[in-house]
């Protein structure tokens, strides 16, 4: 039985589907939303502000994100949200140990060829780090013959 899903979303269609995936499959777990601020890639763009530096304004705009992927689902009272920051595939892995959690349901950006080399694949690096099972959804169109 699954009891805790670990979701890592980051905003992009690929989380987004994530999330609906987990509310469909699984709507009696407890939910951990998990935003992973990524200080090389640079998450949130400093603007300056003198009211604070970088890592507030990302924080801040990571919860912004969690709250709107918590919204999605049917019943978001029974889901946790959590803001780290460091490497996104070792904090998605030590999370979903920290909360003991029972699957881990993710977004992949389906990259190939020289981006993947260049970018890296997070979703595998989490497959591969990790004893707790991993679903990779990836975000599509979808065409309904009847109503072409």
């Amino acid at each position: 039985m699954i009891d805790t899903v670990l979701i890592p979303v980051d905003g992009s269609d690929q989380s987004v589907e994530a999330v609906r995936y987990t509310d469909i499959v699984f709507p009696e777990a407890d939910i951990v939303l998990l935003t992973v601020i990524d200080p090389v890639s640079g998450f949130a763009a400093y603007d300056g502000n003198t009211s604070g530096n970088w890592e507030v304004q990302a924080r801040n705009q990571a919860k912004d994100l969690l709250t709107t992927h918590r919204d999605r689902l049917s019943d978001p009272g029974s889901t946790d949200t959590r803001v780290t920051v460091g490497s996104p595939s070792e904090q998605i892995t030590g999370i979903a140990d920290a909360v003991d959690a029972d699957q881990i349901v993710m977004g992949s950006h389906g990259r190939s060829g020289v981006q993947r080399l260049l970018v890296g694949s997070v979703a595998e690096q989490v497959m591969r780090s990790t004893s707790i099972p991993v679903t990779i959804v990836r975000w599509q169109y979808y065409i309904c013959p009847n109503k072409i």
